[in-house]
This record gives structure tokens, C-alpha cells and sequence, in this order.
């Protein structure tokens, strides 16, 4: 990409920087840390979706400010900058649920699963004894949380430590589901992205707008709070 500032060592006098399109790799710890300052700041932006060219221009207004030239601009962007988010998330969004929509059509028709009103896939693996929690009620879960890949973005058993919760204060789909369930019970959840991480996703986890998979064992209803004791 031409002209493209490729590193952030412009920020350390003295430091040379490519400007093609070969990668630059960090070997000092001054560079190292420098790298690491572009990732998180390339993190924090990722909603915007922004393409290489459009990329020339963040380059370019941050070598401009970090080296004090006097083309350097003080723009009011926040308003603008937060609705240019918002509309490349839904855009993002819009283009994950449309991927999806096959994957839940085909979930939707495997034996035993069924489809609630709500649009969430629930699929009965083991059925549990005794009363099915409320919404009001605390329970002790143990879960595998999964894209639409299979790639795996939580796992409880992992850490061996079982998630607690209101059962009320949930993802929708979490909620939903467990209320269908009996202690001792395991099921199957498919999510679409309205009864889990919506258009914003879970960060680097989940992309925004798509669904998610849980593979839910509820250990125990009627938890008491951690503040109760006794």
C-alpha cells in the first residue's frame, strides 16, 4: 500500500520506518513495546472495520500529531466517529447473520432439537430430576461456549470452575434454556446473535451478529449468594 505508514517507530526519533507494504518485525524492546502500543490500539478500533486504504488516513493523522507538523488537524469527530461505528457494526453485523442463516436452518432441522418462539435451538442431552429453576432463582452451571466454527471461546470445566448466576440476568438464550432444564441436566444450545452477543459481539470472542453455541450442564438451583453465607 503506497505511502502507508507500516510501524509506529515514527514515534521514537531516530528509529527508521518502512512506508511499502514488506512487515516490519519489532527486535528491540523499545520496538517490541512500540508494536505492542499498535495492537491496542488496532484493537480498540476494530468495529470500524477499516480497510487498508482507509487505514492511509489514521497513518497519516497520527504521524502528522505525533511529529508536531503543522498540517496536523483538530477535528470534532466524536459524534461522527461513534456513528461511523455504529454503522460499520450493523453493516458487520448484517453480514454475519446472513452467513448464519444457513448454520441455524440446519441445526433447525436436526432430530431432537427444538425451536422455541424466541428463535433459540435447544437440544435436551440429558434430562436432570427436581423442579426447574425460575428467573429469580441462583444457579451453578458448567458450559463449553463455542462459535459457529467450533472454535471454542469459554469452558468452564476447563478451569474447573462452574459459572453461578440469577438466572433472570443473563444472555436471553441462557436465561431461556435453563428454565427448560432440571438439576443434573445437560443440553444443547444454538443462540442466534439476538439471544446472545447482539451486533456488538464479545470482543475479539464472537463476532457481532453471529451465533453462538453452548453446551450447558446445570450442577445445581437454589444457590445461595456468596453474601448470604451460612
Amino acid at each position: 500500500m503506497r505511502g502507508m505508514l507500516v510501524c509506529l517507530a515514527l514515534l521514537v526519533p531516530g528509529v527508521a520506518c518502512q512506508r511499502d507494504n514488506a512487515p516490519v518485525t519489532p527486535r528491540t524492546e523499545e520496538q517490541k513495546l512500540l508494536y505492542a502500543l499498535g495492537v491496542h490500539m488496532g484493537r480498540g478500533q476494530a468495529v470500524l472495520q477499516l480497510t487498508s486504504a482507509e487505514l492511509e488516513y489514521v497513518f497519516q493523522g497520527m504521524r502528522e500529531q505525533a511529529l508536531r507538523e503543522q498540517r496536523a488537524m483538530e477535528l470534532e469527530i466524536s459524534d461522527e466517529l461513534a456513528e461511523l461505528a455504529r454503522r460499520r457494526m450493523e453493516q458487520q453485523a448484517a453480514r454475519e447473520k446472513e452467513k448464519a442463516r444457513p448454520f441455524l436452518e440446519q441445526v433447525a432441522r436436526e432430530p431432537g432439537v427444538v425451536k422455541t418462539e424466541s428463535g433459540l435451538l435447544f437440544r435436551s442431552l440429558a434430562e436432570g430430576t427436581g423442579p426447574s429453576p425460575s428467573a429469580t432463582d441462583r444457579v451453578k452451571v458448567h458450559f463449553r461456549g463455542l462459535r459457529m466454527d467450533g472454535g471454542e471461546f469459554e469452558n468452564t470445566y476447563q478451569k474447573d470452575k462452574p459459572f453461578e448466576f440469577q438466572v433472570g440476568r443473563v444472555l436471553p438464550c441462557l436465561t431461556e434454556a435453563v428454565q427448560r432444564m432440571k438439576p443434573g441436566g445437560k443440553a444443547r444450545l444454538v443462540c442466534p446473535s439476538e439471544l446472545a452477543f447482539g451486533d456488538a459481539g464479545l470482543g475479539e470472542a464472537v463476532a457481532g451478529g453471529a451465533p453462538v453455541v453452548f453446551e450447558l450442564e446445570l450442577l445445581e438451583s437454589g444457590v445461595r449468594p456468596p453474601n448470604e453465607g451460612g
